[in-house]
């Protein structure tokens, strides 16, 4: 009877224990990326995607909210926290192998981007191997253009973060920079730069352009179900095409 006792109360424990994990609240982060995830003006988080994670926060019926912090800050929460998971994450292979994507929610396009001022004749990534070519350190885009033959010792600069970057380019301080487009009118009119000066030079279409969620691989694996069947649900549905007019976004974008 005692032996009965003991094991009922470990079965209670259990399911009590998993009762707590699968009911915790899940952190959304990201770093503030107008308009796919920012902060308005009361301080609050905004964003087609903070919208659509609380459309799928609604159909999962899971407990969740959004934190806007420093892209370094959440890369360090999702490794580190089994229930924070990344807003937008760009799917490359290495990432593929640390992380649970759960699905693609926009995409973003990478170019290479100069002043209207200087003309290049780019038909590929290797042909810009000639000029100055820029992009923030510690990013993905920086291993890609390693991959690619470009080097710190002749034709990669890297600044430290994105308004740096984009200061060394209207500084002359570099030729091209490797970024999205999404935000960048935006992001040049809050540091003060004029954004008719620049126009894309080369598109790079073997940049990876997928946006997913992305989740901690020790997150509970029903929740990480639930999850992705209640964002595939909120894709089909007129939801999503709703959250992209609204925020005046299109897929190929």
């Amino acid at each position: 009877m005692k032996h009965l006792a003991f094991y009922s109360f470990l079965l209670f424990m259990s399911i009590s224990a998993f009762e707590v994990r699968s009911e915790s609240e899940l952190r959304f982060v990201a770093e503030d990326l107008y308009p796919l995830h920012f902060i308005d003006d009361a301080k609050h988080p905004q964003g087609f995607l903070v919208d659509l994670v609380e459309a799928v926060l609604l159909e999962c019926q899971c407990k969740g909210r959004v934190e806007i912090m420093p892209q370094a800050r959440a890369f360090k929460e999702l490794r580190t926290d089994e229930n924070t998971l990344m807003m937008s994450l760009l799917k490359t292979p290495k990432r593929t192998s640390e992380f649970e994507f759960l699905g693609t929610v926009f995409y973003a396009h990478a170019y290479l981007i100069g002043l209207k001022s200087k003309k290049f004749n780019l038909t590929n990534l290797k042909s810009a191997q000639d000029f100055r070519v820029s992009t923030v350190r510690g990013y993905y885009s920086q291993s890609f253009l390693q991959q690619a033959g470009f080097s710190t010792d002749y034709n990669l600069v890297l600044a430290p973060e994105p308004a740096s970057l984009l200061q060394m380019l209207y500084k002359n301080r570099t030729d091209l920079v490797l970024t999205n487009t999404l935000h960048l009118e935006k992001e040049l009119q809050s540091i003060g730069l004029d954004p008719t000066q620049i126009e894309k030079k080369l598109k790079l279409s073997d940049f990876p352009n997928e946006l997913h969620f992305v989740a901690n691989h020790r997150l509970h694996s029903d929740l990480i179900s639930r999850l992705k069947h209640a964002l595939q649900k909120v894709k089909v549905s007129p939801i999503y095409p709703s959250l992209l007019e609204k925020w005046q976004l299109k897929l190929s974008e």
